[in-house]
């Protein structure tokens, strides 16, 4: 939640992840960087926290499969396909993502990303319902801001043209 928190102080989608090896230590985390400092479609949370683990560890093949990634709101669906290749077999989220969420919607996956998934965890974490409800509301509230200003600067544009 921390990092979801600096994603949202920083002005992007309140999304935080963080990577523990298979003894609970932090191998790598961070948050959503998509909008600040400048706009990186690719930079969703999960997406950050795989990339800088493999930029520093650069590994030769994928070695994650004894890691849990942990994430505050449920994997989108570039995200997922992205931490099914990673090789992965745990992943928690806090909060649903009802309408980017991918996790719920598995069975919509091509036949060959549902093979690479079989055997594996991704479920929302057991945790309280406080902290669930914490984490869709800085995402729910972050997204609502982004959108507005994003509505804004296109009204803008369009009474420029």
């Amino acid at each position: 939640m921390k990092e979801a928190f600096a994603a949202a102080r920083k002005g992007n989608y309140g999304v935080g992840a963080c990577l523990v090896d298979s003894r609970g230590r932090i191998l790598q985390r961070g948050h959503n960087h998509m909008v600040h400092p400048y706009s990186r479609t690719d930079q969703h949370a999960e997406m950050n926290v795989l990339t800088r683990y493999e930029n520093r560890v650069r590994a030769r093949e994928p070695g994650m499969r004894n890691f849990i990634l942990y994430s505050s709101l449920e994997p989108c669906p570039m995200c997922l396909i992205r931490i099914i290749y990673t090789g992965i077999r745990t992943v928690y989220y806090l909060a649903d993502d009802p309408t980017g969420g991918m996790v719920r919607r598995m069975k919509k996956l091509p036949p060959v990303f549902r093979q690479f998934a079989k055997g594996r965890v991704y479920q929302i974490a057991r945790c309280s319902p406080a902290l669930q409800s914490l984490a869709c509301e800085v995402f729910v509230y972050s997204a609502r801001t982004l959108d507005e200003k994003f509505r804004r600067l296109s009204s803008r544009r369009k009474s420029h043209d």
